[in-house]
């Protein structure tokens, strides 16, 4: 429930220009997120359609929604925070900055510069100390101060494809297009546009505001809810200078690991589970209320700086480590395996984290792997077991839930200590019950040379002969970029011509058709058809680079026979590679 000390309704104008004190936006909020094609276009043409519609009736006021503002000292300085309306707020300071430089440069009236002098003055606080709207994403605070300052000539290419430049450029050439009269229109209808300004008490949790705010509406994601708790500083005193280089730690060790993804926010999100699933071994459900109270549940309470720089620094060691097993090559790391796992990474990806982390350390913002041979070690049993459960033709639903459990077991007494995480994954998973076990031998035996590997997952299938492929090669299929190219091909045909194929009979096509001993891979099969295998396999062979198409030359014929010793002769390099059978 909001405890407001009182209401007041203000124009947009006044909003901005009623005094001098600073609209602080904390690191919590979202970014200004309001588009030009779409919010702001729909603010302008609303507020005309407004005008024209109570042209008759200049008492009538058109509402635009609520601002929450909080105000907050600090030393002799008095801002306001802005729980919510920072969109709002945002789009009106755009919408006088542009007003203001249609003043400047195309009214140039004597009454035009002082009103552009007069918003000009009202875009910075007292004394001019500050720009009224205070980000604390500073990386886009300085294409803000440029707009306010009115001194664009020097702007970046960078801070112009900003949401506060694009939307400031599209304001102005919307007003520039109006002659001088409808311009004017426009300003005394600006006067008409309100906003009901709710001020909190002094004492009220901002963070508890922010949060029943949020409930309606689009929610806010579980990475901006942890934002706030993070930087609340409600415990205990920070200075404007220490409330800075904290939030400058956090989005720049923490939040720029994650820039380069296409959806930041989901990407956060997803850290947010998997890391709180290295603390509480089970991973939380995908919803943004849950992982924010689960990740308050982990780090308690925030006492002091020292405890917040802390958490910061925590956070970033395993945000390096996620996106080290998730995205980034280490030169330390096995490409073959980790390529592999990348292919599964929601379900072993918590489980690889905690081994990481118990190898490796942060120097210098770069992870340094302290036994790289013990870690490569785990890699490979994790892909002994996710390759072995894909060609038994195992689940892989379990895994997720049994995955973020499994290493608090392999640190447990029941291991000896100088056993590796590989050695105890593997002997914990070879008697792990029904659903968890890794197959026998005798179960991959079987399954390679009928089980039908084509139709379960085609992308398991490329990746688990990608695997196969690069196995002691020094330059390796790549498991992004090639594997989107790579096909799978039946040497056997799926529609063979008879004639050509008359050693297998329909009945053993039907049985062997879909099993490992008659797949392999591709990168151009449109010339392959439907030849005999007397041509196929010289075309396999000379037109690519793959090994395993290479061996098909050894072979005189192709039958039942040929499909279940090639079958039994992938199954025993893989066996040989990674269980040493």
């Amino acid at each position: 429930m909001l405890m407001a000390i009182h209401t007041d309704h203000k124009n947009i104008i006044d909003l901005v220009m009623g005094d001098l004190t600073q609209f602080h936006i904390p690191i919590y909020q979202r970014l200004y997120t309001w588009d030009s094609n779409n919010q702001v276009q729909k603010l302008l043409d609303d507020i005309l359609n407004f005008g024209e519609e109570y042209k008759d009736n200049k008492r009538a006021e058109y509402y635009i929604g609520n601002v929450i503002v909080k105000n907050q000292t600090r030393g002799m300085v008095t801002e306001r925070v802005v729980i919510d309306g920072q969109q709002r707020i945002t789009t009106s300071i755009l919408i006088l900055c542009a007003i203001r430089d249609i003043y400047r440069n195309k009214i140039k009236s004597e009454e035009g510069k002082r009103s552009a002098d007069s918003i000009q003055k009202h875009l910075y606080t007292q004394d001019d100390a500050e720009t009224k709207l205070k980000l604390n994403n500073m990386e886009h605070q300085q294409a803000l101060t440029n707009l306010l300052s009115g001194m664009l000539q020097g702007t970046s290419a960078d801070d112009k494809k900003t949401r506060y430049f694009k939307n400031y450029d599209y304001i102005h050439k919307y007003l520039s297009n109006m002659d001088e009269s409808n311009f004017n229109g426009f300003l005394d209808l600006l006067r008409r546009v309100k906003v009901v300004i709710i001020f909190l008490d002094e004492d009220q949790d901002e963070n508890s505001v922010f949060e029943s705010i949020n409930s309606l509406g689009k929610p806010l994601a579980g990475s901006d809810l942890i934002k706030n708790y993070l930087f609340t500083f409600k415990k205990y005193e920070c200075s404007h200078h220490e409330e800075n280089q904290l939030i400058n730690l956090y989005t720049r060790t923490f939040e720029a690991q994650f820039k380069t993804e296409e959806y930041m926010e989901q990407a956060l999100e997803n850290f947010f589970r998997d890391y709180i699933a290295t603390q509480k071994q089970w991973l939380v459900k995908k919803d943004p209320k849950v992982v924010y109270y689960e990740f308050k549940g982990v780090i308690g309470e925030i006492p002091s700086i020292e405890r917040l720089k802390e958490i910061i620094v925590d956070l970033a060691k395993w945000a390096l480590i996620y996106q080290v097993v998730k995205v980034k090559n280490h030169p330390d790391i096995d490409l073959n395996y980790i390529g592999y796992l990348r292919g599964s990474f929601g379900q072993y990806s918590v489980l690889m984290m905690n081994i990481l982390n118990n190898y490796s350390h942060v120097e210098s913002n770069e992870l340094i792997i302290d036994d790289p041979i013990a870690f490569n070690n785990a890699l490979k049993a994790i892909v002994a077991y996710e390759a072995s459960r894909f060609l038994a033709g195992y689940p892989s639903g379990e895994v997720v839930r049994f995955s973020p459990m499994v290493f608090k077991r392999l640190d447990s007494p029941e291991f000896d200590s100088n056993m590796g995480y590989g050695d105890r994954f593997l002997a914990f998973v070879a008697s792990a019950e029904e659903g968890y076990r890794l197959p026998s031998s005798k179960e991959l035996k079987d399954s390679v040379v009928t089980g039908n590997l084509y139709t379960r997952k085609s992308q398991h299938l490329k990746r688990f002969l990608t695997l196969i492929e690069n196995m002691g090669k020094k330059e390796c299929l790549n498991y992004e970029e090639d594997m989107k190219k790579a096909q799978i091909e039946h040497i056997l045909p799926q529609n063979p011509v008879p004639t050509q194929w008359s050693s297998i009979s329909h009945d053993d096509k039907e049985k062997y058709l879909h099993t490992l001993g008659n797949l392999t891979l591709t990168f151009d099969n449109q010339t392959l058809s439907n030849k005999p295998f007397s041509e196929k396999k010289i075309i396999l062979a000379e037109k690519s680079r793959i090994n395993l198409n290479a061996e098909l030359l050894k072979y005189n014929e192709f039958n039942v026979e040929t499909i279940k010793t090639r079958a039994g002769d992938m199954l025993a390099r893989f066996e040989k590679e990674f269980f040493n059978r």
